[in-house]
């Protein structure tokens, strides 16, 4: 009885164990450089990884991305935070951080989560015309609706050289 006792215990501090574990998986905070706070306030730790590839964290504008990867030993899913530089945010498309101008907007990021799919594929594009096509409708009305993306033509002088 004593043994059967010990037993049922065992199993409950290990599955109590697990499930702490799990939350502390869901809640760890971000590994970004010192700093960071000082460019993304507040800084949102709600991402959780669900799949395997490069997310843009949408609840962070895009500023922060992550890769997710399963851990050989335990197989379960790993998250690994990123910053984009500054003036720069994570663009769902090529998988890296750009120019917001040259980006997918952030709340369109979702629809190209597809893309971690052909990470890894040999002998073929990585991305194609469709992919491109689809994504250049959100990226030429981002550019449109990007304040302060205005050209403004100046005014030459005479004898000027071009670069």
């Amino acid at each position: 009885m004593k043994v059967l006792a010990l037993g049922l215990i065992a199993l409950s501090v290990a599955y109590g164990q697990d499930e702490a574990d799990d939350l502390r998986l869901k809640r760890q905070t971000y590994s970004l450089p010192r700093g960071s706070e000082l460019l993304l306030e507040p800084l949102r730790t709600t991402f959780q990884c669900r799949h395997d590839g490069y997310f843009a964290d949408i609840d962070n504008n895009c500023r922060v991305y992550h890769i997710c990867t399963r851990s050989i030993e335990t197989r379960q899913l790993q998250r690994f935070s990123f910053l984009c530089g500054n003036l720069t945010m994570f663009n769902q498309l090529t998988l890296t951080c750009t120019r917001p101008e040259d980006s997918v907007p952030c709340r369109n990021a979702p629809a190209f989560f597809y893309v971690n799919d052909n990470i890894g594929i040999q002998d073929q594009p990585f991305l194609y015309d469709d992919d491109v096509s689809n994504a250049d409708q959100f990226i030429q009305t981002n550019k449109i609706n990007t304040p302060g993306n205005v050209h403004v033509p100046t005014k030459r002088r005479e004898g000027a050289r071009s670069l």
